[in-house]
């Protein structure tokens, strides 16, 4: 196993190893891996800057600069990162949102610039906030957001992003202001008589070829045959500003009042792939709105990208470094705040394609990011002609295919809370803005977990000789005993420690026969001031009606804390002891006897006590 798995540190260890270890053959399954996933980056890439309401530029230069970058920092040999439908459509939300209050009145034509701006301050933050994490090491806290969050969020996008890729599919404009879901389908189906005829057909048509295809072989590039057909019977046909004349055009244009088709031509030139290095554009008026989206942004970024990563590992048997991973990724968006890029973040298909393709490390993800640039410098002319209902269509049949049914049958099935978290994470999705409804999500999934951590396990036992313990549910004789075990489970942080205390003071009050309870505390974890004020509490009360306080099994984390905290002279080093893994049961037997000799001390008080108070046999009178 190499180093630089055992620890959690951010270094350049795992890009060494892949270089130490690299040879041809390698490189020659890396290259085939890079062009076989780049044949679907290229419509995706377009697609989700078109989904974000963003320049075509912003989603390639992602998936060529910025996930280059994002590859060599990273720690999964088979991640590919790039623009992905669940940031876009919260890219788009968030930007259209933030154009609508602050920049309203603000002509059309300048509305692309400025939404270009607000993406870099977006991608700025998101990049700050990934780096910082990654500092701090705070990979782990991401495991505190429930699945059914991702499910629900996931499943909320794809709604989202099938009703705003309605309107280009149908040729209609939306306007501004309709943000949520349930608002952007009201609209849309009060005003389907907007909808023009000829984008219309060409988007169903587009649609139709893909699913055939993929039914065919799900390894055939469906999306490029899609819309590079698309675009052919568009240009025959002379339906488009772009085109020219044609049979068609000559013979029924006249007789016709037929709608041109939008191409990707239409929304700005992409023969540049060159972009142009600018400071970040910063406005603290827009502070507010970008970085509630920003923080959403950054945890979904992470939570795609380990998710996807830890699936693809789990079959090549790598070991990950989440930590590691959102280095990589905070450093390409970094890279796209500077470029006017789109977010990054870890892509399921195209991973998963690079993986099946046979892509050995790292650079596999490289030369997908240089074979997308290659194809949009041979075939930037053609790409232009490609119809933005074809592209539209692509991200209708993606919203149909990224909802994973199983997890959802297995979320809503699984527990009530889970199924609960899923359900108002999706109706947030539909009624409020997505950023919001991933914020209900995980502050919901985190109040759930704080509920079940807050309750520690307190089980009673009864203890042989050996030190062995069996619960007493299935004791034989349950009958009153001078000695109590009680087993603690689970934290005993600030949330649970009122509980705790609480639950033993039950135990106790009504019991006149218990004199020394034993408080096992080995699987006891995260033990704080509160959970010591808890404990004090307890034994002054123990002590204040003769009896005692026990305390064994503690491990050297508790034990620090009991140190710091006083509480080993309060109450007493000769009442707690240590659990020693080599004598795994050595605690129970001492805390045993101790408690023994407790109550055989106290017995011995009680005789000396009584023998004081009893008063003299009376002397009779001897007469005679």
């Amino acid at each position: 196993m190499p180093l630089y798995y055992r620890t959690d540190e951010i270094s350049l260890a795992p890009l060494k190893h892949d270089v130490s270890n690299y040879s041809w053959e390698t490189l020659r399954q890396d290259a085939i891996a890079g062009l076989s996933v780049a044949f679907l980056t290229v419509p995706q890439a377009m697609a989700y800057a078109l989904l974000a309401g963003l320049p075509l530029t912003c989603g390639l230069f992602a998936a060529i600069y910025s996930a280059l970058i994002a590859a060599l920092f990273g720690s999964s040999r088979h991640l590919v990162l790039g623009p992905s439908n669940a940031l876009a459509i919260l890219i788009q939300t968030g930007t259209a949102g933030i154009l609508y209050t602050y920049y309203r009145d603000l002509p059309s034509p300048q509305h692309e610039i400025v939404a270009v701006q607000i993406l870099t301050q977006l991608t700025f933050l998101t990049a700050f906030l990934q780096l910082l994490a990654s500092w701090a090491k705070l990979g782990r806290l991401t495991q505190f957001v429930s699945h059914s969050v991702i499910v629900g969020y996931i499943l909320g996008a794809a709604m989202a992003m099938a009703t705003s890729q309605l309107y280009v599919f149908l040729g209609m404009s939306r306007p501004p202001s309709v943000e949520s879901l349930y608002d952007q389908v009201a609209y849309l189906v009060t005003h389907l008589f907007q909808a023009q005829w000829t984008t219309a057909l060409i988007g169903v048509g587009s649609l139709l070829l893909i699913i055939f295809l993929k039914r065919i072989n799900k390894r055939i590039p469906a999306a490029i045959i899609a819309i590079a057909a698309a675009g052919v019977v568009v240009e025959l046909l002379g339906i488009s500003s772009y085109s020219g004349s044609s049979w068609f055009a000559d013979h029924y244009s006249g007789d016709l009042d037929i709608p041109n088709v939008m191409l990707i031509g239409d929304t700005g030139e992409i023969y540049n792939l060159l972009p142009s290095i600018e400071v970040p554009f910063f406005n603290m008026r827009i502070m507010n709105g970008v970085l509630p989206v920003a923080f959403a942004l950054a945890l979904l970024s992470v939570m795609e990208s380990t998710s996807v990563a830890k699936t693809i590992a789990a079959n090549s048997g790598q070991r990950l470094q989440v930590n590691q991973e959102i280095f990589g990724l905070g450093i390409g968006n970094l890279i796209s705040s500077f470029i006017g890029a789109m977010p990054l973040s870890g892509s399921p298909s195209r991973s998963t394609i690079n993986y099946i393709s046979g892509g050995q490390t790292r650079f596999a993800a490289v030369f997908n990011a240089l074979f997308v640039a290659l194809l949009m410098f041979l075939l930037g002319f053609i790409i232009t002609r490609i119809p933005l209902t074809s592209l539209a269509a692509l991200l209708l049949f993606t919203a149909a295919t990224i909802v994973n049914v199983k997890q959802l049958r297995l979320c809503l099935k699984a527990t009530k809370a889970d199924a609960f978290v899923l359900w108002t994470t999706i109706l947030s999705c539909v009624f409020f803005s997505l950023d919001t409804a991933f914020y209900i999500g995980v502050a919901l999934s985190i109040t759930l977990y704080l509920k079940k951590a807050a309750i520690p396990q307190l089980v009673e036992y009864e203890i042989d000789e050996a030190g062995d313990l069996r619960n007493l549910h299935y004791a034989v004789s349950q009958a009153p005993k001078e000695i109590r075990v009680i087993k603690v489970e689970g934290e005993l942080f600030f949330g649970a420690a009122d509980l705790f205390q609480t639950t033993l003071r039950a135990l106790t009050e009504d019991d006149t026969s218990t004199r020394v309870i034993i408080l096992q505390l080995k699987n006891a974890r995260d033990i704080d001031a509160t959970a010591c004020f808890a404990l004090q509490h307890l034994h002054d009360y123990l002590k204040g009606s003769g009896r005692h306080l026990i305390a064994c099994g503690l491990t050297p984390p508790i034990w620090e804390v009991l140190m710091n905290s006083g509480l080993v002279e309060q109450i007493s080093p000769d009442n707690l002891f240590m659990f020693d893994e080599c004598h795994p049961h050595q605690h129970m037997q001492k805390a045993m006897q101790r408690a023994k000799q407790l109550i055989s001390n106290n017995d011995m008080q009680q005789l000396e006590s009584n023998a004081e108070v009893q008063p003299a046999a009376p002397v009779k009178e001897v007469t005679g």
